[in-house]
């Protein structure tokens, strides 16, 4: 981040100081913005947000005694428990004000922004185009989950003067939020990774969805690029002239799909690795090598290699920095345990990343058993049921065309009608009322040579199965 006055952040978010030297704001500065008071230094700003769990206010004390030199409120804060040369700055809602602050922020810079949206597999896709443009450009890219209404705000702050582009990551989950999160940061291109069925409980409908993703082209300055996966039902279909877009010049598509202007083909899977080769709009033809498995993650490499080439990126590099990538903790990780391969993608779970996985675990080779470990898919409200329903009939179907997996393991109570369908379909099925019970299970039943896909949403604790195992004594392959 560079340097911005206090009364540079005051009339951004159209505040009041509330305590500290008017006079003084002009040569009071930020070099930092958090809302974790752990992390103020010198310099900070630091925001109170009112959360469900906790109270940022009740920190502002704290953030004055680490050296930050603004503090913005939308409560009373004791101005005693203020050290001298820390101001205060009143605004009606914090959240909403240092999203002002991050907007204005980030049009201090020229430069381009990537916006990243979808239904799952945005992180990777964000790490992937990141990646590729780091071959020739200073990329800022999002941060870890800082994908929100607060976290995108944040991001705008990494951006400095070195930055050359930056890609953002948003997330959403009820209508509206995709329309605040491109204003802030203007993005001039976008990719959507698809439309499933993540936080249909607040949205309604997989259409709804698609609207509120595709509304990241409402921060296009003007002739924005959209680039969508042609892989997707809901997307290839999607023109310029389209009720559900604006802004945009240009929607190109990417995937392995007759219809994609890049498109990947002879698509070959070989032990942990995925190669195949690329061609762009019929111009050039790129071999590119993955160290992960996956359709998913051939069509991510896809949207990277449209991003770089877009922005002047030699595309032989780009391809040889994706070959560098490794997945992000629990999204996909693979461990040996004992002889047998645990594949860790334990970070969270839609219908349509449980499908995912679920195919990499049929593709890779493997001389023992095939053996999927689901935990309840959370926050699909009153389509819950049918939606897991739906996963086991995936599963049996599969099944019976050979795509095979000799064992499913579930625990939950939705998951529960997984192992029902998938039972119904002849596929063996085992189900567990707690975590400790089924770790112990897979710790004393694992063969050398099986392979085990664990996975579940975040408020399962998959992750606790995976620690266990690896305690049993595990590496990362």
């Amino acid at each position: 981040m560079d340097k911005i006055s206090v009364r540079e952040v005051c009339d951004a978010c159209g505040g009041k100081i509330n305590y500290g030297d008017e006079y003084g704001a002009d040569k009071t500065y930020v070099h930092e913005v958090t809302s974790d008071s752990k992390e103020v230094a010198e310099g900070a700003l630091f925001v109170c947000i009112r959360g469900e769990r906790t109270n940022g206010h009740k920190y502002a004390r704290e953030a004055a005694e680490r050296g930050a030199s603004c503090i913005l409120v939308s409560e009373d804060v004791l101005y005693q428990d203020m050290r001298e040369g820390c101001y205060l700055i009143r605004v009606d809602d914090t959240l909403e004000a240092i999203q002002r602050v991050a907007a204005w922020y980030r049009r201090r810079y020229d430069i381009p922004v990537v916006g990243i949206s979808g239904s799952v597999g945005k992180t990777t896709t964000k790490e992937m185009i990141a990646a590729a443009l780091s071959a020739e450009k200073n990329t800022v890219k999002t941060i870890g989950n800082r994908n929100s209404q607060l976290g995108v705000a944040l991001m705008m702050f990494e951006i400095d003067t070195t930055t050359e582009i930056a890609v953002i990551e948003m997330g959403i989950s009820e209508k509206g939020e995709m329309d605040r999160l491109t204003h802030i940061a203007a993005p001039d291109s976008a990719v959507v990774t698809n439309i499933g069925v993540s936080h249909i409980a607040n949205l309604g409908s997989r259409r709804n969805i698609c609207r509120e993703k595709l509304d990241i082209t409402h921060g296009f300055a003007d002739e924005g690029i959209l680039y969508l996966c042609g892989n997707d039902d809901m997307l290839k279909d999607i023109t310029t002239d389209s009720e559900y877009i604006s802004n945009t010049g240009k929607v190109i598509f990417y995937g392995s799909a007759p219809c994609c202007d890049v498109r990947a083909y002879n698509i070959c899977n070989e032990g942990d690795t995925t190669s195949f080769d690329v061609d762009i709009r019929g111009e050039a033809d790129i071999h590119v090598s993955l160290s992960v498995m996956g359709i998913h993650n051939v069509h991510n490499a896809c949207a990277a290699l449209c991003i770089a080439g877009h922005y002047g990126v030699n595309l032989y590099k780009a391809a040889e920095k994706l070959s560098e990538y490794a997945p992000m903790s629990m999204r996909g990780q693979v461990y040996n345990i004992n002889g047998s391969f645990v594949i860790d993608d334990t970070y969270n779970a839609s219908p349509d990343s449980v499908k995912s996985a679920l195919k990499v675990l049929w593709d890779r080779k493997c001389e023992g058993r095939r053996i999927a470990v689901l935990a309840d898919i959370l926050e699909l409200g009153d389509m819950s049921e049918t939606l897991h329903s739906e996963l086991g009939k995936y599963i049996a179907e599969a099944y019976k065309r050979g795509e095979l997996t000799d064992m499913l393991i579930t625990y939950g109570k939705d998951a529960k009608h997984i192992a029902d369908m998938a039972a119904a379909g002849g596929v063996c099925v085992l189900s567990f009322d707690n975590r400790e019970d089924m770790a112990d299970y897979l710790i004393r039943n694992l063969k050398p040579e099986d392979t085990v896909l664990i996975k579940g949403s975040r408020g399962m604790k998959m992750d606790e199965i995976v620690n266990a195992l690896k305690a049993a004594g595990g590496t990362y392959v």
